[in-house]
């Protein structure tokens, strides 16, 4: 990992940006520009901030398979999460665990039967939210004696959707997990 101090180049915001506003800048080491294969004019990136750092990165593709391919040829670990109700294949969401984003495919209109219902680019924390939905509730009683006879020592809703395909008793929606 290389690390370097970049100064930041604070600019007056024009257009339609309130009274006093600014816009921010940086420059970034052509090096590493180029090892990001973003040094071509058609090149995309995008910026991720999760309150206290700053990540750039290139855009992930939102075209699935084309993801799935990025992903895989940068040596990431995906898994394709297939989501059913009974045996009608709802939602596929297929995620990189190593840059800890995702992209979903809807295979159905029926809105209540998809995994993230209207929401187009649902996020990391959505997708762990949804897994948190299609398990036993944390705050259950006996949780650690249930964990338990899982072979967990913790909660974690990764590993119990993979335990029970994220199958719950009062409906018929479960997941396929296949790691690619």
């Amino acid at each position: 990992m290389e690390i370097r101090e970049l100064k930041i180049s604070a600019n007056a915001s024009g257009g339609t940006a309130a009274a006093g506003a600014k816009t921010y800048r940086i420059t970034l080491p052509s090096s590493w520009v180029k090892k990001m294969d973003l040094d071509h004019a058609d090149a995309k990136a995008e910026v991720v901030f999760d309150g206290t750092s700053i990540i750039i990165r290139p855009k992930a593709a939102e075209d699935i398979l084309l993801f799935q391919s990025q992903a895989l040829k940068a040596g990431h670990q995906v898994v394709r999460y297939e989501y059913f109700d009974k045996e009608t294949l709802c939602s596929t969401i297929l995620c990189d665990f190593t840059e800890k984003i995702l992209r979903v495919i809807n295979h159905t209109d029926r809105i209540l039967k998809t995994a993230f219902g209207r929401q187009e680019r649902p996020t990391w924390d959505d997708f762990i939210e949804f897994l948190e939905e299609r398990c036993v509730p944390k705050s259950r009683e006996n949780i650690n004696i249930l964990l338990k006879e899982m072979g967990l020592t913790e909660y974690d809703p990764i590993q119990i959707v993979e335990k029970t395909q994220g199958r719950m008793a009062e409906d018929a929606q479960w997941l396929k997990i296949t790691r690619l």
